[in-house]
């Protein structure tokens, strides 16, 4: 004996995730700050990934290097005179 389940009533939003009422995915419209929000979400792993190389970058000799280079190209006045 097996038993069927019914179809759950609501279901994700494939582009924002929005819980939305089965019947309803035609008039759903996705708010651009929850869509940019669920982009996010599914690329954490990337974001995380590029912080940890960002980080690993300027804490090596090069990276220290490439910062005190651009604070010195900061504090200096501009040669064209603009």
């Amino acid at each position: 004996m097996s038993l069927e389940l019914p179809p759950p009533a609501f279901t994700p939003c494939t582009d924002c995730g929005a819980s939305v009422a089965r019947g309803d995915e035609e008039t759903h419209r996705c708010e651009p700050e929850r869509r940019l929000d669920y982009t996010m979400f599914q690329l954490r792993w990337e974001v995380d990934a590029f912080d940890r190389s960002l980080n690993e970058y300027l804490d090596s000799p090069r990276g220290r290097f490439e910062q005190w280079d651009a604070q010195q190209r900061r504090s200096r006045p501009d040669a064209s005179g603009c």
